[in-house]
């Protein structure tokens, strides 16, 4: 390759000098441009090592500035020193840190250095600016944390003198401002000496005018007419309210509370249920049950003769085998009473038992949250065929032996007369109810109880002959499902409990309790649920927002009126509770609110008047004051307006204008 280069090639050719030679290449082909003909890598790797870990970097770079510079660093084991090494670019010779080679001598020199420790100056814009005022513009030095930030970046580290000089003018400054700041603060300090004894006195007469206001305070009282009109404010705001149906769900919760915590009403053995749950499913094997299988209950039934059936399950369709067996039972027992469901999707009732007008309905009325607290003992009107529920069905039959039948109160009236109760239809509004809807004859459902408050067996242990026959004799019976995989459940008061995991209730049970409560009602005289009219509740709740109202205002102890008031919703809560087992339903949550929110509401109107009272009183003090001690009277003055809103400011000039005027 050597010789190529000779012009002449029989002519001997000089050789060119070795080490020049190397000079050159290693010059032209790693030196110059190193970045771009550094492959594969290896100085780029060098200079990430350096460069890229900003937390270090400037330590890093400090430390190789002094080593380039020809200063002894000593390789210690810190960790700054432990980096430099695993760069690559430094070694430990005899203890002392060298530059590994004169390629990389070259490559990073002390220009290269410069020029990096300045892109990471923490104070490079500031510097620069102050550098381009010619070092006059002051408000471009360091100050406060970021001077000591750029302190403590430029230990360790070979700066410029301009660096220096730039970091020394910015400590010369911040002494300047901080003696400036000392000064100021001496001259603060003999000013507030002399005015501390005139605050002190200013203070001492406003807080004795205030202490003497607030004792008079305590025989000022508004005029009756107030209390009057909170009351009635309250009531009405209230009452809007209600009639949004906002409170409609917490009344419900508290019906239901005052229903599951009720004494218990023992067992009503005039009814008796007969269930069919999942492990009777699973020993018949087969749901719908065949025909054959409750043909076969029904004539065990029959034999311990009981007084009326009720056949909770829906038979529209045959379910063989045993069908016509199934429709001959219907045929011979008069006093079976089957169902069909006639609101929304209708479900017919067996033809046979239609035929003989033996069926009732089982629909059942949901409120908004799904609940099941009304009754719907018939449909239809004077224009198509009325049909009664299943519960008033076997009801009617009962009682019809007893001796008593319905009878209307009066003409053109729907409150029917049934033995010892009357039956009053559930309107819109009744209750805690908002807009409800009342279509066709609906009562307020006053539980008996769940099914551990009726007589129940399987149908299983019916068909095995395990149900004793004077369990069933002269009773009603009604057949129904509670199997979970049915799906007949409903939630009713009983379903949320505090303790118990939530549980539906079956709907053969919900019938269970409406049969049982209108023989109850119609032969011992046990009371159905009951609601006050409309304006009787509102003067309840009249009655009780004037009562938050008076215990306001009777009692100024904080502690003492929220005392009196808990005892007082406490009361409520009782009545009410105690109404209820009587068969009251009284409105609870409404007066609650009465009494609390007119507890709270007078004294935020008495407390505003008798604010402007005391104030006027306190500026009197304080002018009278300022009369015998004029600066001590106005600073007392200008104590007051500072600790009062804008209003009050403007209310205290306005005041002391008509005292001075007065006078």
């Amino acid at each position: 390759a050597l010789s190529a280069q000779c012009p002449m090639p029989n002519a001997p050719c000089p050789m060119p000098n070795a080490q020049s030679l190397v000079s050159d290449i290693v010059e032209s082909r790693i030196i110059q441009r190193w970045e771009s003909q550094d492959e594969p890598l290896h100085l780029r790797t060098i200079r990430d090592r350096i460069l890229n870990n900003d937390a270090i970097a400037a330590s890093l770079l400090g430390i190789y500035q002094q080593i380039i510079s020809g200063k002894e660093v000593l390789a210690d084991e810190s960790k700054i020193n432990i980096d430099l090494l695993l760069s690559g670019l430094v070694i430990n010779e005899t203890g002392k840190l060298k530059v590994k080679n004169l390629i990389y001598q070259r490559i990073f020199n002390l220009e290269w250095v410069a020029t990096k420790i300045d892109n990471l100056r923490p104070y490079y814009q500031k510097l620069n600016a102050w550098i381009a005022s010619q070092q006059q513009d002051k408000s471009q030095l360091l100050t406060g944390i970021t001077l000591q930030q750029a302190i403590a970046w430029s230990e360790n580290k070979q700066l410029s003198d301009i660096d220096y000089h730039f970091i020394t003018a910015s400590q010369e400054l911040a002494t300047q401002e901080i003696t400036r700041d000392l000064n100021a603060e001496k001259v603060e300090k003999e000013k507030a000496k002399f005015a501390l004894q005139a605050a002190n006195e200013a203070s001492r007469i406003l807080a004795s005018a205030r202490k003497y206001a607030k004792r008079n305070a305590l025989d000022i009282r508004l005029a009756k007419p107030w209390l009057i009109g909170i009351t009635l404010g309250v009531t009405c705001a209230i009452a809007l309210v209600r009639f949004t149906g906002l409170m409609q769900p917490m009344e419900w919760s508290i019906f239901d509370r005052f229903m599951q915590n009720r004494p218990s009403p023992g067992i009503d053995s005039r009814v008796v249920i007969i269930t069919i749950d999942e492990p009777d499913l699973q020993e018949i094997g087969q749901y719908p049950i065949p025909d054959k299988v409750l043909a076969e209950a029904l004539k065990k039934l029959k034999s311990y003769n009981p007084r009326n059936i009720g056949l909770d399950l829906y038979r529209d369709l045959p379910v063989k085998p045993g069908s016509d067996e199934l429709i001959q039972v219907f045929k011979t027992t008069p006093n079976l009473i089957g169902i069909e469901k006639v609101v929304g999707n209708q479900v017919a009732s067996p033809q046979v038992l239609a035929e003989l007008e033996q069926v009732g309905i089982a629909d059942q009325v949901l409120d908004g949250d799904g609940k099941v607290r009304r009754a719907l003992l018939s449909v239809g009107s004077a224009k198509t065929k009325i049909r009664y529920n299943l519960s008033l069905r076997l009801a009617l039959n009962y009682l019809k032996q007893e001796g008593i039948t319905p009878k209307p109160r009066s003409q053109n009236s729907y409150h029917i007369q049934l033995g010892k109760t009357v039956l009053i239809p559930f309107q819109s509004n009744d209750g805690a109810y908002v807009r409800a809807d009342a279509g066709g004859y609906q009562i307020l459902l006053n539980y008996h109880g769940t099914i551990e408050n009726f007589e129940h067996f399987s149908i299983t242990d019916l068909l095995n002959d395990r149900v004793p026959p004077e369990k069933i004799q002269n009773r009603i019976v009604l057949i129904g499902s509670i199997a979970e995989s049915v799906n007949d459940l409903f939630q009713t008061p009983y379903s949320i409990s505090l303790f118990k995991h939530p549980k539906q209730m079956a709907g053969v049970t919900i019938i269970a309790n409406v049969l049982s409560r209108i023989l109850s009602a119609a032969i011992e005289g046990k009371p159905l649920l009951r609601v006050w009219s409309e304006p009787i509740e509102w003067l309840w709740i009249l009655l009780w927002s004037g009562i938050g109202a008076v215990l306001s205002w009777r009692f100024k102890s904080m502690s003492i009126m929220i005392g009196t008031i808990i005892l007082a919703a406490i009361g409520l809560a009782i009545v009410t509770y105690l109404a209820f087992n009587i068969g009251w339903w009284i409105p609870v949550i409404p007066p609650i609110f009465g009494l609390v929110i007119a507890a709270i509401i007078l004294p935020f109107f008495t407390s505003r008047q008798i604010e402007k009272i005391q104030l006027r009183q306190i500026v009197e003090l304080l002018v009278t004051a300022a009369k015998e001690q004029p600066a001590v009277g106005q600073i007392a003055i200008e104590y007051l307006k500072q600790g009062e809103s804008k209003e009050n400011q403007a209310l205290i000039e306005k005041m002391i204008s008509q005292i001075y005027l007065n006078r």
